[in-house]
């Protein structure tokens, strides 16, 4: 099986991790994969992949280029299936495609009314395009998927007709490096309640409010810190970002928060050495920290949104989305409750084994690729 993986889009985040994953997992099983990427995709993989220069387009000379010059390069290089993962595939494909949709908030009501009054009026105009040629891209596509049931109905909400060539395939984490430890971190074991936020920013991921409520804990007599796998210039590279710029900043400078990027490899033991994962994001299509967290053992405390809950299931506390008191009082409440602190990870744990094995994810799309070149060759017969 020939796969070529549409990837252009991938910029920062959990598709980077994904489609670098995904070109190790089709790698060692043995198919012939080639990753279409941008100039500035970071990767350490030097074959099977190919950079096209498309970083700097701007989206109207994107959608020409990929409907033009990206059509040319797909029917030239003549794949058995073309996996678009990025959201965005071609109108007409001349060969065999799977869409991959994973950008939620263009759809989600909630993130519609509550987060894009502050972006402004060209990013609404960006933001309606994007959503049309999204669901162009699915009416035009053989097969479609979503990570998450939620984004499956989302979606179904602004075009019914998508629904049926549409399957859901969560993601799933790798859980043999993201695994608890022997002699793990006791609760507050420095007489620090370590709190871990793990994401890229967007506005939708509203960092600040991890940065109030340690404020709120700390005054309430329980010392904390949390850890913000975000840099500073993240702020001030989006759009919308100005109030959290202001807050976490100074949270960082007051000492009670730490900012910086990860490495994917150096996640694991950063889950360890925590105490609990918070996840305030009011909008994902999936949230691979909540898989790798629950996988490593954490209590986890999210944002009360569908995506949150059914990925976390019984294995998170929840609270109201944009409620600083809310997220406190879940802190508070593990601090108090020893059994709830132990039985959480457990949960979380055998959770992320039974629903978000990466191989399972793998296995899944491969299933989902070979299905539709079976129904192809029938066809022909």
């Amino acid at each position: 099986m020939r796969v070529l993986v549409n990837a252009l889009s991938a910029r920062k985040g959990g598709i980077v991790t994904y489609t670098n994953n995904l070109l190790h997992a089709f790698q060692k099983r043995g198919i012939d994969i080639n990753v279409a990427v941008s100039e500035d995709f970071e990767t350490e993989f030097d074959q099977s992949i190919s950079r096209l220069k498309v970083a700097r387009f701007s989206p109207l000379q994107r959608l020409i280029w990929e409907q033009t010059s990206w059509r040319k390069f797909v029917k030239n290089y003549n794949p058995d299936i073309l996996f678009s993962s990025a959201n965005f595939g071609l109108i007409n494909c001349p060969v065999n495609q799977i869409l991959l949709l994973r950008e939620g908030g263009l759809f989600d009501p909630f993130y519609l009314a509550n987060m894009t009054a502050p972006l402004g009026v060209w990013n609404g105009v960006n933001r309606y395009f994007r959503r049309r040629l999204m669901l162009l891209s699915a009416m035009s596509a053989d097969q479609i998927i979503t990570p998450t049931i939620a984004m499956h109905d989302l979606v179904s909400l602004w075009h019914p007709e998508i629904t049926e060539k549409c399957s859901v395939n969560p993601y799933g984490t790798i859980n043999e490096a993201f695994k608890p430890l022997a002699g793990r971190r006791k609760w507050c074991g420095d007489g620090v309640c370590r709190l871990v936020y793990v994401s890229v920013y967007y506005p939708h991921k509203v960092p600040r409010m991890l940065c109030l409520a340690v404020d709120k804990l700390r005054e309430s007599g329980l010392e904390c810190h949390a850890t913000i796998t975000m840099a500073p210039h993240e702020f001030t590279e989006m759009q919308g970002g100005d109030l959290d710029e202001i807050i976490v900043n100074e949270a960082a400078q007051r000492g009670i928060v730490s900012l910086g990027n990860y490495k994917y490899e150096a996640l694991p033991e950063l889950y360890r050495s925590q105490d609990v994962f918070v996840f305030p994001s009011v909008s994902e299509t999936f949230g691979h920290p909540m898989a790798e967290a629950m996988s490593s053992g954490l209590p986890v405390v999210a944002a009360d949104t569908p995506v949150n809950r059914e990925i976390c299931g019984d294995a998170a506390l929840y609270f109201e989305p944009f409620s600083v008191t809310g997220l406190a009082d879940s802190i508070r409440l593990l601090d108090r409750d020893e059994n709830l602190r132990e039985s959480l990870p457990k949960i979380g744990r055998e959770r992320a084994l039974e629903k978000f094995g990466w191989e399972d994810h793998i296995d899944r799309l491969i299933e989902t690729m070979e299905k539709m070149l079976r129904g192809q060759a029938e066809n022909h017969e």
